[in-house]
């Protein structure tokens, strides 16, 4: 990936089920984060959904950016990938920007246009984010 605006993807914050959370509060998936990532990540994502060229470069992203494998020790649990970054784009008093990872897990199902996003932080209450809100993920590489 080349360019400045490359490893930019807009979205739309919307809720979703609410499922990850759990996913995201077991030790083996905690501590693969922390190895990979940094962060302890906060059990729950924020949910961004790109269209139109956002959408055309976060497929970029996927395809061809630096991904981390997640890989499960558990046959229960699908694999997943990461993609490292920031998140920007709120009206806050606190930092402009904060560390994040978009997570996509191995479902053949899973849908193009969703960002699942963690960070080490709930983003919707240090930021008071909102669905509706419109948010930039800039992605390392």
């Amino acid at each position: 990936m080349s360019g400045s605006r490359d490893n930019l993807v807009k979205g739309v914050v919307f809720s979703d089920l609410g499922r990850a959370g759990a996913f995201l509060g077991i030790d083996w998936v905690r501590e693969a984060v922390r190895e990979r990532v940094g962060f302890d990540p906060y059990p729950g994502t924020l949910n961004v959904r790109a269209r139109g060229a956002d959408l055309d470069r976060w497929e970029q992203v996927r395809q061809h950016g630096g991904r981390i494998v997640l890989p499960s020790p558990d046959p229960a649990f699908c694999n997943a990938f990461l993609f490292t970054g920031f998140v920007e784009g709120w009206e806050s008093a606190t930092e402009s920007r904060e560390r994040a990872a978009v997570v996509v897990p191995e479902v053949r199902e899973y849908p193009a246009d969703k960002l699942e996003i963690i960070a080490a932080v709930s983003l919707k209450q240090a930021h008071s984010v909102r669905d509706g809100d419109e948010l930039t993920v800039v992605f390392d590489g």
